[in-house]
């Protein structure tokens, strides 16, 4: 056993005899035994989604994998959580395109087809690919918008995380013309962008985009001074109007990070920019959060394009280390 990748701490029963564990080794306080014929060693802890996966990887034969959010955060996208929107533990997924699996505590089966190109090999077990994966999260998301943040957060070339192109994304839809919940899974990929670093930008793009009808928006755009300082990274651009719209998550409430949005939001502003700030809070009240926003694009249209800022990056833009995420 790997002892260093927790999905791996998990066995069946036979194949912890086989290792060498004797019979009363495994009846003893050493081992808890969280499904029936899986062991997993009481001496070591993780979080309660981690121990969930490995007990699913146990039981993984042949020709199964790990799917939907599991094979997602396998691959090491975190913001799969492997909860609910009430925050309630989901099932782990598991494809069994070829072979079957019982339904257990804590794990669905799923035997919808898979294609040789949409799994992946992860050393001991297999795991759905990320684009795969993620189709099958966005047939099973509760709204269209949901579904749009999880290819954003799939897709994303700066949020940090392992991720797939669009294109394969899009290839594995149109791959499956015919599954429960496709129709959805379309519409979401034409929304997504590859540049949204968090779920809640892309609930404000969309507000922005859908509810306040503001078109050209861009997701994490560089913006310079005429003399290739760095002004900050604007969630949201409107370039014509010269509109910036900031998406606040739960951290900015931290002292220093708030301090250090209303310095870029003043930089912005002091260059002729707009800003319009959004939290998660403003989402609450969609049609409110959308007349605010129609309401700061008028004004941004009303003040001067022209401004003292660009979007062409300075020479040294591209030989700073930092700026590689954002290019």
């Amino acid at each position: 056993m790997d002892q260093y990748d927790p999905l791996l701490l998990s066995r069946r029963v036979r194949r912890a005899l086989a290792d060498g564990e004797s019979e009363a080794d495994l009846r003893s306080a050493v081992y808890s035994h969280p499904l029936h014929g899986v062991v997993r060693p009481r001496y070591v802890s993780h979080d309660d989604v981690t121990m969930r996966m490995s007990d699913a990887v146990a039981l993984l034969g042949p020709n199964q994998a790990l799917g939907g959010w599991a094979a997602l955060r396998a691959q090491g996208n975190h913001w799969f959580s492997g909860e609910s929107g009430d925050g309630a533990p989901r099932p782990v997924p598991v494809h069994c395109d070829v072979g079957q699996l019982r339904r257990r505590n804590g794990i669905e089966p799923w035997r919808g087809r898979l294609h040789p190109d949409e799994t992946v090999d992860l050393g001991s077990y297999r795991a759905t690919s990320i684009a795969r994966a993620v189709f099958d999260e966005m047939r099973r998301a509760r709204s269209l918008r949901d579904a749009v943040a999880m290819a954003d957060m799939a897709c994303s070339t700066t949020a940090g995380t392992p991720h797939c192109s669009l294109v394969a994304l899009q290839q594995v839809v149109a791959a499956h013309p015919k599954v429960r919940g496709v129709v959805r899974a379309r519409a979401a990929t034409a929304l997504a962008v590859t540049r949204s670093a968090s779920p809640e930008e892309t609930r404000t793009r969309l507000a922005a985009s859908l509810d306040a009808e503001i078109s050209g928006l861009r997701a994490n755009v560089p913006v310079f001074t005429r003399n290739g300082r760095l002004i900050g990274i604007a969630d949201l651009l409107q370039a014509e109007h010269g509109l910036v719209i900031e998406s606040d998550g739960a951290h900015h409430r931290e002292e220093g990070q708030h301090a250090s949005d209303n310095v870029r939001e003043e930089d912005f502003e002091n260059h002729g920019l707009v800003v319009c700030r959004v939290t998660h809070l403003d989402h609450r009240d969609r049609w409110g959060l959308a007349a605010r926003l129609v309401a700061a694009d008028r004004r941004a249209r009303q003040g001067d394009q022209q401004g003292r800022w660009t979007t062409d990056p300075p020479p040294w833009w591209s030989t700073w280390a930092p700026a590689r995420r954002w290019q």
